[in-house]
């Protein structure tokens, strides 16, 4: 899931519906709050990493900060040097995960809803002019890391694309490569924060809405698939793209199946 957040176009969120662990994840974020200080406070230490599911959540965070650290240099080989096999790969992905459970589309008045909301979501990010900022300040990092963050936790916005929009996206890749501990915690904090906020809607509408929330969510993931290739779209029209294309695409669905098969197993 680490991975999925330094790349533009796919979310952790998406990942953890893929893996199975969305609702685990939420729950598990959602236990963060007044009572489990409450429980520290009192030393009930055990309750405590209990309520938070804290294995969990210590083996997810450590997987996320290795493969960041550990891959950010890769990914941005990928993206400069092969974007089309990159894109079409995160597109397969994205389009096959969008159809399996719990995601797999059932018709009815909250999915069209949910689908229509979706759309005026991706349509308005898809219209948005993105500029890199070359002097960020520290409250604008903040929240920068605040804002994409919900990537974590909403499936289809990517938390990287966000970024681009703000601005962002190549500074913090930097602060990555160059361990700016600075910056980087400055980020977290309001990454943080706003995880914090967010999950907490999430969870209700997960409990009082999940159906509209599912649809919002397949939604989100089908119509993001257009904003993966904004800065592509010339490259297309070239008959040299057709293999590039086909390369990536087959590398995302055998990924999606072997996913599934291990999930199986």
């Amino acid at each position: 899931m680490g991975v999925a957040e330094i790349i533009p176009g796919i979310s952790g969120g998406t990942l953890a519906l893929i893996l199975g662990v969305y609702e685990r994840l939420i729950n598990a974020i959602h236990g963060f709050n007044f009572s489990l200080f409450h429980l520290v406070r009192k030393r009930e230490l055990k309750e405590a990493w209990q309520q938070i599911d804290g294995t969990f959540i210590l083996i997810l965070f450590v997987g996320m900060l290795v493969s960041i650290f550990m891959l950010s240099s890769l990914i941005l080989f990928f993206m400069d040097e092969y974007p089309i096999v990159f894109k079409s790969f995160l597109s397969a992905i994205l389009l096959c995960s969008a159809f399996l459970e719990p995601l797999k589309p059932k018709i009815s008045k909250s999915f069209l809803i949910g689908l229509f909301i979706s759309l005026i979501v991706c349509s308005t990010l898809y219209l948005l002019p993105s500029k890199e900022i070359i002097e960020i300040k520290s409250w604008y990092v903040f929240f920068s890391g605040f804002i994409a963050i919900t990537a974590l936790v909403v499936p289809g916005i990517s938390g990287s694309f966000i970024l681009l929009l703000l601005g962002s996206y190549t500074t913090m890749l930097q602060a990555v490569r160059n361990l700016d501990f600075l910056i980087i915690s400055i980020f977290l904090l309001g990454a943080v924060i706003g995880l914090l906020s967010i999950v907490r809607v999430i969870k209700l509408l997960y409990e009082r809405q999940k159906d509209l929330l599912l649809a919002i969510f397949f939604g989100l993931i089908i119509f993001c698939i257009p904003l993966i290739w904004i800065s592509t779209t010339s490259a297309l029209n070239s008959s040299i793209a057709v293999l590039p294309i086909l390369t990536g695409i087959s590398f995302g669905v055998f990924l999606i199946f072997l996913i599934q098969k291990l999930r199986r197993n």
